[in-house]
């Protein structure tokens, strides 16, 4: 989309008093670290939350404009066959996030700084359908019911047929979208940011609202209303960044919406009837899917989504104080019912999360370039509240908000796995303990980020991508059964589903990896499924 200078001049109106926001916008510059006297870990900030929701406060828009969509094709030269897959190259070479194996078919988005969005027959790579979008930058898709959901970077929430990629619904939320949509019980779970000039604030001043009449406006439909002045029942927006939204998954009907104080990292888990998710700024949330129903909010200092697991909550988080000389990252167990503590792993180093690291790595080079081609020259602007994010887990663009997955939990045969920086770890989630670690080929501080993506888990397996370019089968205790060198780097996790591994690579790539052996299945896209619980069966 075209990027005007209005949103970011109404949205310094709105940013006046929100605590959560502030400082520089760009990963390069100074941005403030963390301080001894920020908010301490476990703090239960429930009660305040309700408050953020209350008739106090202006409730977030309900009205929103929609996006478009128009089939496109793609060249037949793209798809190059091989006895072990197919190898898709997509045309804007971008970053492709983790594919998604549904019916059959295979979706992807186009890339980063494109406007595409692919659908693929899984075994062969033959072009299904694929659309152009009005909006570019298209996250991981979820699927379920007849319908795929994505958002774009680029403001857009879409939901179309998954067999013919024609649009069902879809909203212009606000500018960027940095999380992934998730799908439960018929219901649509995603974020944006309340300043991305997607809608109307009700009950506010015309100040707090990016459809100001006072300001120009050359992208604002007339189909959209306009608030008028109304001093009287006027209501300030809480101190937050950031909506949840739940909509229908066939309609799009909103369902209900609430205030949280930053993006939420990665997407939602849902689980049972209820929604879990950690925002950038370490809160760790838990709602009532149904509606919306604020069930718990702890300031936690996580630095990954949530996994759940009967009655404890799997988590990483920051375990240094301020003024540390290296952040350091633990992985946390929690009781369901009342976020008290069960386990805890020891303190690791974590220069994947350090601000002075990341700004001179190769990926917040690379995260600068990508930002550049989508608008962001000066970096991810202040509607996006990307020091929540730098101050806790090192990274403040849009790209590197978006493709962020931090140090996931996989749940898996009673153990927990994951990619702690340059590492594969496994730890026994009742104790905290230890039972195993693999050290992943790379630079960590020149390359930046993590050198593997979150493990998926197929038939008792793990499997992990990694920065370098392979693809790695593991078994339960650390060995490395097999590895399959794609020369494609990549920061995303895979997916895997009937014998076929698919990865989505930083060149902007495809790659589909026929194993022969079909145990390996059940990690449909990123978090295992629509619901992105992160849980794994073993068998």
């Amino acid at each position: 989309m075209i990027r005007s200078s209005w949103v970011t001049a109404v949205y310094g109106l709105i940013i006046v008093g929100f605590a959560a926001i502030g400082g520089e916008t760009s990963p390069v510059a100074p941005m403030p670290r963390i301080k001894a006297d920020d908010p301490p870990a476990d703090k239960d900030i429930t009660a305040e939350v309700k408050e953020w929701n209350s008739a106090k406060f202006a409730s977030p828009a309900n009205t929103f404009r929609t996006g478009h969509v128009t089939p496109r094709k793609l060249d037949a030269k793209a798809i190059t066959n091989s006895p072990t897959g197919f190898t898709i190259q997509l045309p804007s070479k971008a970053p492709i996030p983790t594919p998604t194996v549904y019916g059959g078919k295979v979706y992807v988005s186009g890339g980063f700084h494109s406007k595409e969005f692919y659908c693929f027959e899984a075994t062969t790579g033959a072009l299904v359908w694929a659309i152009d979008l009005d909006d570019d930058g298209p996250t991981a898709a979820v699927c379920d019911d007849g319908v795929t959901v994505f958002n774009t970077e680029s403001c857009t929430l879409f939901a179309v047929d998954s067999n013919t990629g024609k649009q069902l619904w879809s909203y212009w939320l606000g500018d960027p979208l940095t999380s992934t949509p998730t799908i439960a019980n018929g219901i649509v779970f995603t974020s944006y940011p309340a300043g991305g000039g997607g809608g109307v604030l009700n009950n506010a001043p015309p100040a707090l609202n990016n459809q100001n009449p006072a300001i120009k406006q050359p992208n604002l439909p007339k189909a959209v209303p306009v608030p008028q002045p109304n001093p009287g029942n006027a209501k300030a927006a809480p101190p937050c960044s950031h909506v949840l939204i739940a909509l229908e998954l066939k309609t799009g009907k909103i369902l209900w919406q609430r205030w949280i104080e930053s993006d939420v990292m990665s997407s939602p888990v849902a689980v049972d009837k209820e929604l879990y998710f950690a925002s950038f700024g370490g809160v760790v949330y838990k709602f009532n899917q149904k509606d919306g129903e604020i069930l718990s909010a702890v300031r936690s200092r996580a630095t990954s989504a949530p996994v759940v697991v009967g009655k404890e909550v799997y988590f990483s988080r920051r375990l240094d104080k301020g003024g540390d000389a290296c952040p350091q990252e633990g992985q946390a167990t929690v009781n369901r019912l009342d976020n008290a503590a069960v386990a805890a792993t020891k303190p690791k180093d974590a220069i994947y999360l350090d601000q002075k690291v990341q700004q001179r790595a190769d990926l917040a080079k690379e995260s600068l370039k990508l930002d550049a081609g989508n608008g962001f020259g000066g970096g991810a602007p202040m509607q996006a509240n990307p020091t929540a994010a730098w101050s806790n887990v090192g990274y403040g663009n849009v790209s590197s908000m978006q493709a962020f997955q931090g140090s996931r939990v996989l749940h898996m045969g009673g153990m927990n796995y994951s990619c702690m920086g340059d590492q594969v770890v496994c730890n026994d989630p009742k104790t905290g303990k230890e039972m195993w670690n693999h050290k992943l080929d790379g630079d960590l501080k020149k390359q930046g980020g993590f050198l593997g993506a979150p493990p998926a888990a197929a038939g008792g397996s793990l499997i992990m991508t990694t920065l370098k370019g392979d693809v790695l089968r593991m078994d339960a205790t650390g060995k490395v059964l097999k590895t399959w060198d794609t020369k494609s780097p990549t920061r995303f996790q895979a997916a895997v589903e009937g014998g076929r591994i698919y990865v989505g690579t930083q060149d902007g790539k495809l790659i589909c990896i026929d194993t022969g052996d079909k145990t390996l299945t059940g990690w449909s896209c990123w978090g295992g499924n629509a619901a992105h619980t992160g849980v794994g069966i073993t068998k």
